[in-house]
């Protein structure tokens, strides 16, 4: 009897040991993140973890940041299968195609039900996030182009309701006398605060352009499926701009700077900024929230205006790829997540439901139903080239060395060897 209580401790021990030995083996779960390294300074990423960690015990994360848009080291480590990351945010739309042409990302198709389901995102964000009807990525840092204008300096001019805030102009036309009661010049006619400045940098000069095509005619393409740079609409815009521009109404800062329309908000130098909505937290920093509104671009809120997005995407070869989907979804789309960059830094990300729980607030009012009509780009395989040559011949015509008719015929010239096919 005793010999066999003996045997019974041994084998209870060794069946003891055994689990404790693959409890000790069991591999870690360590959430892999890479960001560009500005992304961790704007998002909290820290406080989304921890919470995401509260929720699932056991979860650790590794952070490491990535080069400004540096895609290609991170494609070439993928096809050769090296793991690098669960999740990673390096890559606009655009360039989020060659990885899935690849056959290196997984879809989300199987987590976006319910509250996550696709018809809870916004539309002009998630369609530029889809591959042959497919959701590949996951809109962040996503914005809309509009208009950001001074109340004070708009009041001044007659150019506000009962209530204070700035009447949307309803044509380009009249967008235009608007800016000429704006502007103010000192005796020699010089100008010392133009009516507005515009971002013609590389950087804006596809979604500035485009935002005032689809606002004019409620599409980008024109009457053959091309890109438009041929209708009367087309002209008409870059016929505003130049004319602007030569009478002093509007400033081309942009033209040697990215940042020069922000820089004219905030040292009161110009009264409206054509760029895109987060702007308009970044300028009311400096000179007061209450001085600033959204203002859409003439025929926005009925045709569209242009909506664009970086891309949170999750390689096949992710150790836990479950776990990075719950993260993206449960945290860093969280209204907690997302209302902290609204207030902090404008940004925007893609579900519906996080604009409306901020509707109380006319900015985010506003910024909603331009959002809610705006359209994405098509993800072109030229699209670098097409920026630059639009750049060129656009910032030609600003400096009054060709015209608004002359600089269209030379982009459709230059643009016909180009893949602007839609990638989809």
């Amino acid at each position: 009897m005793f010999r066999k209580l003996i045997f019974l401790v041994i084998a209870v021990g060794i069946l003891m040991f055994g689990i404790g030995l693959a409890a000790f083996g069991e591999e870690p779960k360590v959430l892999k993140v890479t960001a560009e390294a500005w992304y961790y300074n704007k998002y909290p990423m820290e406080e989304a973890a921890k919470r995401f960690q509260a929720d699932h015990p056991g979860v650790s994360f590794e952070w490491s940041k990535a080069g400004d848009f540096e895609v290609a080291p991170l494609m070439l480590a993928w096809s050769r299968d090296r793991y690098i990351a669960d999740i990673a945010i390096v890559a606009s739309p655009s360039e989020a195609v060659a990885f899935q042409a690849k056959g290196l990302l997984l879809d989300f198709e199987d987590v976006l039900k319910g509250e996550y389901a696709k018809d809870k995102w916004l539309k002009g964000f998630l369609d530029q996030c889809s591959i042959k009807g497919k959701v590949y990525t996951i809109p962040t840092d996503a914005e809309v182009m509009c208009l950001v204008g001074r109340k004070d300096y708009a009041r001044d001019a007659g150019l506000t309701d009962a209530h204070g805030n700035i009447v949307p102009p309803k044509t380009l036309d009249e967008f235009y006398t608007y800016l000429k009661k704006l502007t103010v010049k000192d005796s020699s006619g010089k100008t010392i605060r133009y009516g507005m400045d515009v971002n013609w940098s590389p950087e804006y000069m596809v979604y500035t352009y485009f935002s005032g095509v689809q606002a004019s005619r409620g599409t980008i393409y024109d009457d053959q499926g091309n890109l438009d740079f041929s209708s009367k609409e087309a002209l008409a815009l870059l016929s505003f701009w130049q004319r602007g521009v030569k009478e002093g109404l509007i400033s081309t800062s942009s033209l040697v700077d990215h940042n020069g329309p922000r820089n004219s908000m905030k040292s009161g130098i110009a009264a409206f900024m054509w760029e895109d909505h987060a702007r308009v937290v970044e300028c009311g920093k400096v000179v007061g929230p209450e001085k600033l509104a959204i203002v859409p671009i003439p025929d926005s809120l009925t045709n569209g205006t242009i909506a664009y997005t970086m891309s949170l995407m999750i390689p096949k070869n992710a150790k836990h790829p479950e776990l990075a989907k719950a993260f993206v979804l449960e945290q860093l789309n969280a209204p907690w997540f997302a209302h902290y960059l609204m207030d902090n830094w404008g940004k925007l990300l893609g579900l519906k439901r996080n604009l409306e729980g901020r509707q109380d607030l006319p900015v985010w009012k506003s910024v909603f139903q331009i959002a809610e009509k705006a359209v994405g780009l098509p993800k072109m395989v030229d699209h670098a080239k097409l920026v630059d040559i639009m750049t060129t011949e656009i910032h030609t015509m600003l400096k009054m060395q060709q015209t608004p008719e002359q600089t269209l015929a030379n982009i459709r010239k230059r643009i016909r060897g180009l893949n602007l096919k839609p990638l989809e």
